[in-house]
C-alpha cells in the first residue's frame, strides 16, 4: 500500500510488527469555505435551498446563502438569538429555530431579504438560564416540524421575568433560582448546593416538541434529553437525536425517539404530559424506578474514547462512503477530529449496534456541529461552532475523491460473539492475539458520567473470515454492555488497507 514504506520503518525502528497506516486524506478532499469577514463564522444551522445554494444560520443571530458556483455569501436575516437550527422551504420561505420561538423568515418584495419574520411556534418555556439552548430543526413527510430543549444548569440561576410557569415540584420556587444583578448571581454559589446539575423549571426544558403544520401550539413528543445537539428525520420518519454525556448521560448517545417515551434524563419529567412527576425532585427519584420507564439509547459513545460531545447527525449516505450500507448514521463531533458512524443491529426487536470513527483526521478539525450533503451526496458540508465551549469556527468542505477503501458496512451481533461485515472479500486477518475486545457497564445514575463499571478483558476463542466477514467468538456474552472491538490494522483487502480498527458496541440486548 502507499504508505507501508514509512509504517516498515517505523516498525524496524521500534521493534514493532509492521503494519499499513490509513490516511483518509488519500480518499477525501478537505476544503475550508471562505466566510465574510464581518460576521462570527460559528454555525447553527445548513440545509439547501431548491437553487443549490447553502443556507446558513450563525451564532449571532444573521442568517445568510451562500452560492457554491460564485463562492458568494449574500445576506438574507438578521437579528435573531442564537439560531440552533434550520430549514429551507420550497418557495423561498426559510424556518429557524431560534432560542425563544421557532421563525418562518418571508421575502415578500423579491429583493433576496427577509422583511417579513412569522412567528410559527414559541409555546415553551425560558427562564434566562444560560444552558436553555433550542436545537433542531427537522421536519418529516407530513410537514410536523421537531426541536429539543435543552435543560437549563446549575452553574447559574435563572431570571425574574420568565416564559411560561414555573414548576415548583418537590418545593423549589422561583424565589430560590433567580438573580437580576452581580450581587444575587454572586450568591449563586450557596443556592445551588440543594439544586439538581441540570433542571427544567419551565416548560419542557429537556423534551422533544413536536409542531404540527399551522398549529402554533407544541407537543411534547418525547422527554428525558439534557443538551440535545442534534435531530435528524430518516426516510422512514424515523426521529433520530444526540444527547451529550452528564448527570444521567453515562455516555454521549444517539437516541431512537419513540413517541411519548422517556429517554433517560430526569428534569422533563415535570413535564411528561401523561405520567409527570408532581411531588419530588425528579433528579431525587430512585435510578431503579426511573429505569422501568426509560428507552435506552442503540448507540452509546463512552467518553473520550469514542465520543466527547456529539452533535447532529444525518445519513452515512453511499456516495459519500464508498458504496456503504445506505441505512447506517454519521455523527458530528465538537470536541475532537472525527466523525463518527452508526452501524444500527436489530436484536429480539431492539435496535442496537456499533459506532467507529469515519474520518478521523486532524484536517477536520474540532468544533463539528452541523453537516449538509451536496446534492449529489459526494461532499459534506461540516459548520463548526464551539459556544465558549471547546470546538472551532467556519465551514469545511469534505469530497469523497471515489478511491475505494475498506470499511465495515455492519456489525450484527451473534450468539457467540460478533460478525463484521466489510465492504469487500478482507485477508491478512492476523492471530486471535491481534485481536482485544474489552466490555464494561455505563451506569444510568443521577451521577455526572460513567466510568467504566465491571472493566474486564473478553476471552476471543475463535477468529476467521469468510469472504468480506470477519467473525469474532466470545468465551461468553452478557448483556447489558458496551464491547469495545479493537482490530489489527495489518487487515487488507484489495481495496484499502482496513480504515478504521475500533467498534464500540452497544449490547442492551443478546441472543440466547
Amino acid at each position: 500500500m502507499k504508505h507501508l514504506l514509512t509504517s516498515t520503518l517505523c516498525s524496524l525502528l521500534l521493534g514493532a510488527p509492521a503494519m499499513a497506516e490509513f490516511f483518509w486524506e488519500d480518499h477525501y478532499l478537505i476544503e475550508d469555505i471562505t466566510l465574510p469577514a464581518d460576521i462570527d463564522p460559528q454555525i447553527g444551522g445548513l440545509d439547501m435551498n431548491e437553487d443549490g445554494d447553502i443556507v446558513a444560520c450563525f451564532h449571532r443571530g444573521q442568517v445568510m446563502t451562500y452560492d457554491t458556483s460564485a463562492d458568494k455569501w449574500s445576506l438574507f436575516a438578521e437579528g435573531l438569538h442564537e439560531p440552533l437550527g434550520i430549514y429551507a422551504e420550497k418557495g423561498g420561505t426559510v424556518v429557524v429555530v431560534q432560542r425563544p420561538e421557532i421563525t418562518r423568515l418571508h421575502d415578500t418584495d423579491g429583493d433576496g431579504k427577509a422583511d417579513f419574520y412569522e412567528t410559527v411556534c414559541d409555546d415553551w418555556g425560558v427562564s434566562g438560564n444560560y444552558h436553555e439552548f433550542t436545537f433542531g430543526l427537522e421536519k418529516d413527510s407530513k410537514g410536523n416540524f421537531y426541536i429539543a430543549l435543552g435543560t437549563a444548569s446549575n452553574g447559574s440561576g435563572v431570571r425574574d421575568e420568565i416564559r411560561g410557569e414555573w414548576n415548583d415540584a418537590g418545593g423549589l420556587t422561583h424565589d430560590r433560582f433567580k438573580y437580576n444583578n452581580a450581587i444575587e448571581e454572586q450568591s449563586w454559589a450557596s443556592k445551588k448546593k440543594g439544586t439538581a446539575r441540570m433542571y427544567a423549571r419551565v416548560p419542557y426544558r429537556g423534551c422533544v416538541l413536536k409542531v404540527s403544520p399551522g398549529n402554533r401550539k407544541a407537543e411534547v413528543y418525547a422527554t428525558g434529553v439534557r443538551t440535545p445537539n442534534g435531530l435528524y428525520v430518516d426516510e422512514h420518519d424515523q426521529l433520530w437525536v444526540s444527547d451529550n454525556q452528564g448527570d444521567w448521560v453515562g455516555a454521549s448517545k444517539v437516541h431512537r425517539i419513540v413517541e411519548g417515551g422517556f429517554h433517560g434524563h430526569a428534569a422533563s419529567l415535570l413535564w411528561d404530559p401523561k405520567n409527570p412527576v408532581t411531588d419530588a425532585v425528579p433528579a431525587s427519584i430512585p435510578p431503579a424506578e426511573l429505569n422501568k420507564r426509560r428507552t435506552k439509547a442503540p448507540f452509546l459513545l463512552p467518553q473520550g474514547d469514542c465520543g466527547n460531545s456529539i452533535t447532529q447527525m444525518t445519513a452515512l449516505q453511499p456516495e459519500f462512503s464508498n458504496g456503504t450500507a445506505g441505512n447506517n448514521l454519521i455523527v458530528g463531533e465538537m470536541n475532537h477530529s472525527h466523525l463518527s458512524a452508526c452501524l444500527p443491529d436489530t436484536v429480539k426487536g431492539e435496535v442496537q449496534g456499533a459506532v467507529y470513527h469515519h474520518l478521523k483526521t486532524s484536517t477536520i478539525g474540532a468544533g463539528n456541529n452541523r453537516l449538509l450533503y451536496s446534492p449529489d451526496n459526494k461532499s459534506l458540508y461540516i459548520g463548526k461552532t464551539h459556544l465558549s465551549w471547546p470546538g472551532r469556527e467556519g465551514i469545511k468542505k469534505v469530497t469523497y475523491k471515489g478511491k475505494p477503501f475498506l470499511v465495515a458496512d455492519r456489525v450484527q451481533l451473534t450468539e457467540t460473539g460478533f460478525d463484521i461485515t466489510f465492504n469487500a472479500p478482507i485477508t491478512d486477518i492476523g492471530a486471535i492475539s491481534d485481536y482485544l475486545i474489552e466490555s464494561y457497564v455505563i451506569a444510568y445514575y443521577a451521577g455526572y458520567g460513567s466510568p467504566k463499571n465491571e472493566l474486564r478483558t473478553d476471552g476471543i476463542t475463535k477468529v476467521e473470515a469468510k469472504g468480506n466477514v470477519l467473525s469474532i467468538t466470545l468465551d461468553k456474552l452478557e448483556a447489558g454492555r458496551v464491547y469495545d472491538i479493537r482490530l489489527p490494522s495489518s487487515i487488507t483487502s484489495d481495496l484499502s488497507d482496513i480504515a478504521a480498527t475500533r467498534y464500540w458496541y452497544t449490547a442492551h440486548q443478546i441472543l440466547d
